[in-house]
This record gives structure tokens, sequence and C-alpha cells, in this order.
């Protein structure tokens, strides 16, 4: 054994197209030697297993219940006392003790060996945690169909030769999921930690509590669920929408359900870690009991999405209240963490409190995010006593962090680099790459989700390790966590789908230290097919076909289709019907647009099957499109997508903020160069009106034109922002040039100035967006 392992840390993990095949483990192995021939499960299989060893006869429970749940196999499990003699035995898969004893050095707690050959399957590891890791992967080199819920019949059930030798980069490889904007299940939250196990994460974060619902049932406190669990309403639509669909909403899990989705979770190897938000995030507790609030209310469990001013008031009471439900809490989870959440609390009742004022000078404190800090401090005091560490997102760190925290880095990766720099551990789950509830494709395409883009392979890129680091530092970098939000997401089917494969491409970045994107995707492929037999309603957008648009040198749009799928077919059409497997094959040369039109195309296998969704762009074809322009002032962030997004032939999508070029308290100033002197009929354009993502219509717009694009003449002003009116509204304008010559047009746009009185955002700066300029 000795031997063995020497020759496993000397071999690198290799594949090819053909063993990709065999060997499409998520998340990838640290070494993988590969081999010729294969193992065949049959009737006559026995699982062996040491006598008297903890935790190893469930897993080999484990596998026989697979085996007869697909193939009416029955593998007889026999215990043995001799692993020499186990392992000399033909035909059987052993599960056999590794320890300092029989290897080099000791396993760790989390690794194994698997060492499949035509005659046995060994698994070898120190712990049974181990050998449930070295069972996910044995069950991954089967066929997909182990994975079914039902007999399958004609299956040969081999397990290629191999030696696996695996080991996790990081020790914490978790996913959040949020019960208080939508509750699920016990049902799918057993489900949830499943797909976790599966994939080799091993921490459930369970966000229970939150302005819009109490789910945890704390019995010296009962109004919490009573009260607190119940909201009147909810969004429907966008939050920029505004709506609400007017029909109660509640749920929460009893003390006894709690226990048992714990009780499972370890039977997976899973911790799970409870989050109870404080001091902000806490409408549902302050409905419950008003006292705890600074101004003692009325309260109302939240019914908007979003930060609500009204937080925990730091009173004696409060720390009282929130002691007593932690007690509840660690009684219920064995975990050595507990989350206290400490993310985006308002400090505006906390200003208005004489109480907080006086507190904060009785303690010496000098603003209120140090008295934040205090009250983050007495909360991780009081865990400490009770033998728990405490987790807070990274606003903790604002006024002084707390002794013993760890952090969650989430407002990208800086929290977690200053908690590490004081010696602090830190979980990274920055929302760049971690946040889950994020769009994985085209907006316009996929459910309601709550902004920003996160496709599959931006989260494969991210390293948990920031840069700059020193090697002490490092080690205080835990590993890193997927968040599932729940604002816009209702049902496990939706949950699902935002979750995978994202997650599983997480769940290689906590794994694996080598990492090769095309290599993972070939894997995927089989993946796609276990997640099916699982029933997971994962989402295909990794083969959904992107257009880009660019101009050539004769000023003409080129559009630019790809899908990240290089073994798919891309079929399209250019007059907006559905593309079909006999559509024009697209070239990589683009297609050029002369015309309006609208692009549809959908990525296709080799066999004709449809992969992804269609996707459909219409394009708007004039005078000024793929025309340059200069601005007077250059965007902030948002570009229209592309280079020269304002004459692109691609109009704004109320949906998809990325399509628009967007000016923060800026002006709109843009000079189009038409090439030549021509009649001018008419200039269109629109502006976005987004009130609660602060983006209002410009207050003024002007139109001028220019023979030289030196001396302008106006042909049109007119006035328009205001608050009235449809929370999200496009205003497209035409404005008649009524046949004046110009090669310059120039558009002046004022932005709307700093948000009024009457808005959440008063006093700061407004956006404009705009998007499309066409002339004729």
């Amino acid at each position: 054994m000795k031997k063995f392992i020497s020759v496993l840390c000397l071999t690198a993990l290799t594949f090819c197209g053909f063993a990709q095949n065999k060997y499409a483990i998520i998340p990838k192995p640290t070494q993988l030697t590969m081999a010729n021939g294969f193992f065949t499960v049959n009737p006559q299989t026995k699982i062996l297993i040491p006598k008297n060893t903890e935790g190893i006869r469930p897993l080999a429970e484990m596998l026989a219940e697979r085996f007869l749940i697909v193939a009416g196999m029955r593998l007889n499990i026999e215990e043995f006392e001799s692993p020499t003699l186990a392992v000399s035995q033909q035909k059987n898969i052993v599960f056999t003790p590794l320890n300092s004893k029989n290897a080099d050095k000791p396993l760790g707690e989390e690794d194994y060996i698997l060492k499949v050959e035509s005659n046995s399957v060994i698994i070898s590891a120190a712990t049974a945690k181990g050998d449930f890791y070295a069972l996910q992967s044995l069950l991954q080199l089967l066929p997909t169909q182990i994975y079914s819920s039902s007999s399958i019949n004609d299956v040969k059930w081999t397990i290629p030769n191999c030696t696996i030798f695996d080991q996790p980069q990081f020790g914490y490889r978790g996913l959040m999921l949020d019960v208080s904007r939508h509750f699920f299940p016990i049902s799918f939250v057993k489900k949830y930690i499943d797909l976790l196990a599966i994939h080799k994460m091993n921490t459930f974060h369970w966000h229970l509590t939150d302005d819009q619902g109490w789910r945890i049932e704390i019995k010296k406190y009962p109004k919490l669920t009573e009260i607190g669990s119940k909201r009147k309403e909810s969004m429907e639509g966008h939050y920029s929408d505004q709506r609400f669909d007017g029909k109660p909403y509640g749920g929460f899990y009893t003390q006894e359900e709690i226990a048992e989705v714990v009780k499972y979770a370890q039977k997976k190897y899973i911790n799970v870690i409870p989050e109870i938000e404080m001091p902000g995030h806490a409408m549902a507790a302050l409905a419950a009991y008003p006292a705890l609030g600074c101004s003692k209310g009325p309260y109302e469990v939240g019914t908007k999405w979003g930060v609500y001013d009204d937080v925990f008031c730091p009173t004696e009471q409060t720390f009282s209240f929130l002691e007593d439900v932690l007690t509840e809490v660690i009684a219920l989870f064995p975990s050595n963490y507990v989350h206290i959440g400490g993310d985006e609390c308002p400090k505006i009742s906390w200003k208005n409190s004489q109480f907080c004022q006086d507190l904060m000078k009785k303690e010496g404190l000098k603003d209120e995010h140090e008295l934040q800090s205090y009250f983050i401090k007495r909360i991780d005091k009081f865990l400490t006593s009770k033998g728990k560490k405490m987790i807070g997102w990274d606003e903790i760190l604002e006024g002084g962090i707390s002794p013993n925290a760890t952090i969650m880095s989430w407002r990208g990766i800086e929290g977690g680099v200053e908690a590490v720099k004081q010696n602090h551990d830190a979980i990274m789950t920055p929302g760049s790459h971690c946040y889950l509830d994020a769009y994985q494709s085209d907006p316009s395409s996929e459910p309601v989700a709550i902004g920003g883009f996160l496709p599959l392979e931006k989260v494969y890129a991210y390293n948990p390790v920031p840069s700059g680091l020193t090697v002490e530092q490092a080690k205080h970098i835990l590993g890193v966590q997927g968040n599932l939000w729940s604002e816009y997401i209702a049902t496990p089917s939706h949950a699902e789908y935002m979750l995978f494969p994202r997650a599983s491409a997480l769940a290689e970045v906590g794994w694996s230290s080598a990492k090769d994107y095309q290599d993972f995707t070939t894997r995927l492929k089989i993946h796609f097919e276990r997640l099916k037999y699982l029933a997971v309603n994962y989402s295909n957008a990794y083969y959904d076909v992107s257009a880009k648009s660019s101009v050539n040198a004769k000023s003409q749009v080129a559009v630019k289709l790809q899908t990240a799928d290089k073994q798919a077919i891309i079929r399209y059409t250019i007059d907006g019907t559905e593309p079909t497997v006999s559509s024009l094959v697209y070239q990589p040369n683009g297609v050029i647009v002369t015309n309006d039109a609208t692009i549809r195309a959908t990525a296709f296998a080799t066999n004709g099957e449809k992969l992804g969704k269609d996707m459909s762009k219409y394009y708007y074809i004039n005078k000024s499109t793929g025309r340059k322009y200069t601005l007077a002032s250059q965007p902030t962030k948002y570009l229209g997508g592309e280079t020269f997004g304002l004459t692109n032939g691609v109009k704004g999508e109320s949906g998809n903020l990325d399509t628009w070029v967007g000016f923060e308290g800026k002006n709109l100033d843009v000079t189009i160069d038409l090439g030549q002197i021509m009649n001018l009929q008419k200039v269109s354009f629109a502006f976005l009106r987004a009130k609660s993502s602060w983006i209002m219509l410009p207050r003024e717009v002007e139109i001028l034109v220019s023979d030289d694009g030196k001396k302008f003449t106006s042909i049109k002003k007119m006035p328009l922002g205001n608050l009235e009116g449809e929370e999200k509204v496009i205003q497209q304008l035409t404005v008649g040039a009524d046949g004046k010559k110009g090669r310059y047009v120039r558009v002046i746009a004022q932005n709307y100035g700093k948000l009024p009185e009457n808005h959440p955002g008063k006093g700061s700066p407004s956006w404009l967006f705009v998007d499309e300029i066409g002339v004729e």
C-alpha cells in the first residue's frame, strides 16, 4: 500500500476525448490514472466492509440500494477482519481502512483512494467521510442510469479501470438557500442536500430569517412564527415593476423538522449552518415583537424585496431576546458555526433614537458603525460562551471586527482580503461569481431574475484565493460558497434551474486545484444525464446562442453568433421564424445585416437534437447604423453591450440594462458622423426610465445638425423628465428633420440631476440611459 500511494502521488491527472466520457467525474479528481478494461457489477458481487468500523455500513447500504433500485440486483454486504484477505478476494467491492500504519502519510478526513481493476474495486480512506466521497466518484464512474429512481433494463453495469487519489483544495465548500423570501418544503431541502453531497460539497447554509419571513420555530417566542412567518402579499414581476399579487404568503419549519433535516444532512456528511439575521433584515421579528425596534412600531412583515430602515434596537431587551433565540438554535444545530448576518443594516433608526445616541456616548462609540460593531461583539461573546464560532457578512468589518468572527465576503473580495490580513478566517462568496440568482443567459429569454449576468464560464473561472496574499494569509481562506437568494425564485423547479449547472462548476472550484473549462464542459455533458435521472430541472443555458454585432469596413453590421459548446451546430433564420434542423448553418465569417431583420438562432447537436433556447434579436438598419460617433462625456459602466452601442442596430431592452448606454450624473452629448452630407427626414432615439433603479428620463433633449461638425443648427428642443407615470417605461421619440441637409447629427440630453425628496435615493445622482439613435 505504501508503494501504491507513492506511485499515485507522482501520477498526473490526464484526460483524452475518449476518456472524458468514461471518467466524467465532477468535481475533477486530484489525480486519476486511466487503465484498460473494466470491472463488472453482477448479482454475485459482494460489498465487503471492515468489522466494527463506524460509518461504513451505511455507505455500503447506499450502494447496495442503488443496484437494487436500478438493476434489481441484491448485493450482499459482508464484514471482514483482515483487510489483506478481503482485498485478495475476487470480483468484490471492498471498503478498506487506510491510516498512518499502512500509508506513507495519513490521509485527511475528506481524502480517499479509489482503485478499480477488472477483478476488484478497492475504496481506501482514513474516515467514513473520505469513503463517502469515494462512493460519489464510484457512482459517477458507473453508467448514468445508476441515478435513476426506477429499474433500467439492458444496462451493463461496468466501471472503467483506473486509480484515483483525491483530496479537496478547500475545507469549506458550500451552498446557501434563502427560505425567507420564498419558503421551500422539507422534501426540497433534502433534495438540495442530496445534490450538495453528489458534488462533494460539505456545507449547507440555511438562511432562515429576514425582513420577508421568519422560518424557524422558537418555542419561547411563538409570535415569531404566528406573525413573523406570514406576509400579506408578495411582489410579482421585477422589483422595478412595483406590482404585488395581493395573496397572503407564509410558512415555517418546526423544530422537529429542523432536527430531521440536520440528521439527514449528517448522513451525507454535510454541516448545516443556520443564519439568524441581525441587526438588520429584522422586519419579520419586529412585526412579531415591536418592542425590539427603536420606534416600537407598528411594523409589518416585509412585502417588498430589498432593505428596510427599521432594525433591531441594541437594548438589553433585544440582547436577551436574541440570546434566547440563539440558545434554541444552538440546541438544534450541532454545527461549530452560527451565521448572524450583519449585512445591509441601515443606521437611520439608530441615528433617530435617543437611546442609541445615549448608548454610544456611554460606550465611547464615535458613530453608528461602531455601534453595529458593539452589537456584533455582544453576540460573538455569547456564541463563544456556548462553544460556537460566529460567521457574518463582510459588513461586520465596519466599526471594528469582532474577535472571533469569520467573514463571509460577498461585496467583492475586499472583505475577505481585509479579514485575513487581520488574521481572521474568510469564506469567499463574491456576488460577481457566486450569486446564482443572477441571469445566466440573455435576460429576454430567461425567467425574471434579480439582475446581473453570471454565465457558467465565469463561475468556473473564479479563484477563491485573491492574488497578493502571503502564504500564511491564504491559509485563512477557508473556501467558497454559492448563494441562492429567492426574491425571484418561488418554486423548487426554478431553484434547480438557477443552481445547475453553475453549482456544479462551483463545486469544482472548491474541490479541484487544477481546472480546465473545456475539460469540465466535456464532463458536464455526461453530468447533464445524471441530473436528468435525478429529476433536476437544470438550465441548458450553456448551449444558448449569443449574438454580438460589429461594424465592418463598409459600415455594415456584421453579426457574430456563438455558443459555448464548440461541437454544436448553430442554425439561424433572418425572417424571425423558428430555426429548424434544415435552417441555414452559421459560418464563422458572420451574418451581414443590410436591412431591418430579426435573426433567430439555435444550437443543434450533430444528430439534429435541439440544444438550449432560441436566440432572437431585432436589428434596426438606418443611415446611422454602423457609424462611429464621439461623446463629450464617457458612459459609466453601461456601454450598450459592445463598442458603438448607440449605432449598432440593436435597440435597448427594458429587461436588460446591459443593452443600454448609461451615464451616472452626466449629460448625453453625442455627435454621429454619417460619412457624407444627406437630406435628413427624421431622428429617433429612446430613453429608459426605471425609477427604483435610479434611472430617470432626461429633463430636456435637443437635436442639432451640421455640415462640418463644428457649426450646429438646432432643429428641435423639448422637455421630458418627471417622476409621474409608470415605474418602468421606454420613452421612444422621433423628431422630424424636414429634409434639412447635414453630415453630422448631434443629440444632447440633460441628465435629470439629483434624485428628488420623494425618491428613496434622494440626493444621489440619477442615471440617464439611452439607446439606438437612428437617422433616416
